[in-house]
């Protein structure tokens, strides 16, 4: 395999160990795949680099998890290893907290922190985390945009505190916040769904920034002092607003640079990194073929809205797939419903007569090892590396606003200020932040099994997010995709990853279906084929009507119809098709 030869790695190790490739303004990315043990080689080059005992080198490693300190000492330990001498030393929170932070972290040549000791080097002043450094490593993307709401309800509790603490300029503040939210409650009927961008960081509102600096300065906003950090924060910098909610981010937090700044990280497909200059993705050939694994994918909405309306749900995903004879089963929900899907397991192989069973019993009957984990649990992990199924039954999706933050934040941080209204679901550069950010997500949880990828997997996969899956799919090179039927056991033969006959949408289709069904949302009973195809970027509008009378018969099932030069919506929602089967996408008729 390729990862057995030395020069597989060696562009990392170039960019590590020779100072002619250090870059001091940006962030070099390696987007070695997933199960190659990228981390597991720095570790080891870096270790080698200092078997030279008079390499002047001093390193700071970033990872994501400690797990109570332990994590952070292994990876010291292997530093260690293969130096031949102590070189590494690990710090955590509790270090700083008794106030020895300072001293541990500059002795070592190499001191391994967390994601969140990175973040708040910038904000608290920890210069000992970086003094003398000249190498920064960072495992996987580190995002250091820290949202901030502040609601109407933080409104009501701020004028309850301000009985108290006496100001009348808190007192006028929070009458313009009433006036300014009635005003922007009179626009967003005008154009429902959109962010409005706005800010209160203007000469006009400086006198709120000072007022609250001062009261924080004083004991008697002890029970408030968090709610007024926040208000501070919407004063220093711009903010979006959608329905009754205020939104920015804490700008205390920033990236830091070192001489030589490197981040390791599987995803390097994220938009994220697109988003700033800081930085540069160095993409590495994909090594592993999936041909014998296959992708099961079924169109099914995973929101949170639909579960909610969906009865049984997790009892037919249990039903849908079979769990005899698998070496091991990961299945990965959202932390809500975690406890409803090993209830599902549970209540699908366990013995009516018999009460108080668990999963592990179930995994003991079934002699399969079968684990229930949620997204944001997963990364860094390899307990399921052996396994050769994986059931992902929740679309991670954040809500839309950390999508329109996240896109806020890095270009604010490269002091890019051409900010705008963004309309939800038709803005294309959040777009494609949602998409890749839960493909991303998708693909962490599809290679948390069969690391190694030496036996065949089988992944489940319950989404609607076309795009989403179309990029996932790109990850894993040869794998064979089968669009199923939910909720049917189906005996289909496998069919190439290149040319499904079932998918015959491309992006293109994907982003006016999009475009229509942020409409929708909206509540338009219908839109005219000229504004969707201005906004759709369609010059000719031929093409624009053949493409939509193609598209009819998924539109319909969406509650969308194609009319004599209009859409017609039938219900405004968000919920996905209602067709199970999903017949209209191989009904289609390429034009």
């Amino acid at each position: 395999m390729t990862t057995k030869h030395e020069d597989y790695f060696e562009e990392l190790r170039e960019q590590i160990v020779n100072p002619e490739k250090w870059d001091s303004e940006h962030f070099i990315a390696f987007d070695y795949e997933a199960g190659l043990g990228k981390t597991r080689q720095a570790l080891r080059m870096i270790g080698e680099m200092f078997r030279n005992t008079d390499c002047p080198h001093r390193v700071l490693w970033v990872q994501l998890f400690s797990d109570k300190r332990r994590l952070l000492d292994a990876t010291a330990d292997e530093i260690n290893k293969h130096a031949g001498r102590n070189v590494a030393m690990a710090i955590d929170g509790e270090d700083t907290k008794r106030g020895r932070s300072k001293k541990t972290a500059i002795e070592p040549q190499v001191l391994v922190i967390t994601h969140r000791m990175y973040a708040e080097i910038k904000k608290s002043r920890h210069d000992e985390f970086i003094q003398d450094r000249d190498i920064l490593i960072i495992d996987e993307f580190p995002n250091l945009m820290r949202e901030i709401r502040i609601s109407t309800q933080d409104l009501s509790q701020l004028y309850r505190y301000s009985v108290y603490l006496e100001s009348d300029i808190l007192d006028e503040m929070l009458v313009m916040f009433r006036d300014k939210l009635r005003e922007l409650r009179r626009e967003e009927l005008i154009n429902p769904g959109n962010f409005q961008w706005g800010t209160f960081a203007s000469a006009d509102y400086k006198k709120y920034k000072t007022e609250i600096t001062k009261l924080l300065k004083s004991k008697k906003t002890k029970d408030c002092r968090e709610l007024l950090e926040r208000f501070q924060q919407l004063f220093r910098t711009d903010c979006y607003y959608n329905h009754n909610v205020f939104y920015t981010y804490d700008i205390r937090y920033d990236y830091v640079l070192l001489k030589n700044n490197i981040i390791l990280d599987a995803n390097g497909f994220d938009y994220r990194y697109q988003l700033s200059k800081r930085f540069i993705v160095k993409h590495q050939p994909k090594v592993y073929d999936y041909s014998p694994s296959t992708l099961h994918h079924y169109d099914v909405n995973t929101g949170k809205t639909a579960l909610k309306k969906s009865d049984g749900f997790f009892e037919r995903v249990v039903a849908t797939v079979d769990l005899q004879g698998r070496k091991g089963v990961l299945f990965v929900t959202d932390m809500e419903h975690k406890p409803k899907l090993e209830q599902a397991i549970v209540k699908h192989y366990g013995n009516e007569n018999k009460e108080n069973e668990t999963l592990a019993d179930i995994s003991r009957k079934l002699r399969v090892d079968i684990s229930v984990e949620y997204h944001g649990n997963l990364l860094g992990k390899n307990d399921w590396r052996t396994f050769d199924t994986c059931v992902i039954v929740k679309t991670p999706n954040f809500d839309y606003a950390t999508y329109v933050l996240t896109s806020y934040f890095f270009h604010a941080i490269d002091q890019e200020r051409s900010f705008q209204d963004i309309p939800k679901f038709r803005h294309e550069p959040t777009e494609n932040i949602r998409n890749y950010w839960i493909a991303g997500e998708l693909y962490q949880a599809i290679k948390r099994i069969s690391r190694d990828n030496t036996q065949p997997s089988e992944i489940h996969l319950f989404c609607s997010n076309e795009v989403s899956v179309g990029i996932v799919r790109k990850q894993l090179p040869g794998i064979k995709y089968v669009k199923e039927q939910w909720g049917v056991k189906t005996t289909s033969k496998h069919e190439n990853t290149e040319t499904p006959r079932e998918q015959r949408l491309n992006e293109r289709d994907w982003e006016l279906i999009t475009i229509l069904r942020g409409y929708q949302r909206e509540g338009n009973p219908e839109i005219k084929f000229i504004d969707v195809r201005t906004t759709f970027g369609e010059k000719d509008g031929g093409n624009f009507k053949r493409r939509s009378v193609r598209l009819a018969p998924v539109l319909s099932e969406y509650g969308i119809f194609v009319g004599n030069g209009v859409f017609k919506f039938r219900v405004p929602g968000t919920e996905e098709p209602v067709s199970e089967k999903n017949e209209a996408v191989k009904e289609l008729v390429l034009l």
